[in-house]
Order: structure tokens, then sequence, then C-alpha cells
């Protein structure tokens, strides 16, 4: 299984930054950033997280940690690909419905679990083999 570093997804974040025609937002919280990357693997060691699990994780996780000043869904959107196609996978989703489930997943304060949980199943339906 390949990881994503904190690194990898700075990089992430100033491609599609770019990409939208803007600057590269600034790197607020670090820490929030490597415990985001770190999510994926805890996951999957203590819950035996499979491959999409762990790409819904790590995606929510981007998303919800507020590294950057600006970009977040979008950085997290970016890594979700990135990851599963690190691993062979290919998610062939619509993004705009991508970022709109991941707000859903914020505005569920009282069941943050289950609302991973139907992000993750609602991605594993839109995940091919690459």
């Amino acid at each position: 299984m390949r990881y994503p570093t904190a690194d990898d997804i700075i990089t992430f974040h100033g491609y599609i930054m770019r990409r939208w025609g803007l600057a590269p937002a600034p790197l607020r919280n670090r820490d929030a950033l490597e415990s985001a990357v770190a999510r994926p693997q805890t996951a999957a060691y203590y819950e035996g997280a499979d491959l999409i699990e762990q790409a819904a994780i790590l995606t929510v996780a981007i998303s919800q940690a507020q590294a950057f000043l600006d970009g977040n869904k979008r950085t997290a959107v970016q890594t979700l690909a990135a990851f599963l196609g690190a691993n062979g996978q290919l998610f062939a989703g619509d993004s705009l419905e991508l970022a709109k489930r991941l707000e859903a997943v914020a505005a569920q304060t009282n069941d943050r679990a289950a609302a991973t949980a139907a992000f993750a199943a609602w991605v594993r339906d839109r995940v091919v083999a690459d």
C-alpha cells in the first residue's frame, strides 16, 4: 500500500489550486495535516480498513483538518484520486458530487463515523481497477 506524505499533500494542494487559476494557500497547521495523513494507516491497523475505506478516511480527514487557508476540499478530492491511483484504482465518479458528499460529512456533527462510512460506500461504487 502506498500512502501520501504531508509533503505530497502540499504538492497536490499547489497543483489543484493552480489548476483552478489560484495561488496555493498558505499552510496554517502542518500538525493537523500530519494527523490527517496518518488516519488511513491507523484505520487499516486497528480496524482492518480496506483501500476504499482508507481512501474515504483520508479524504474526510484532509477536508476536516483545514490545514490550508483555502482549498481544503479541493485538495482532499485531488488526494483521493492520487491515493487510489497510486494503489491501482481509479475514481470514476464526478468530482463536484464528491465535494458535495464531503460537505455532507462535515455537516454531520452528531455521527461523523456513520457519515464517513456512508461516504466510503458512495466512493466504493465509483472506483474501478486502473
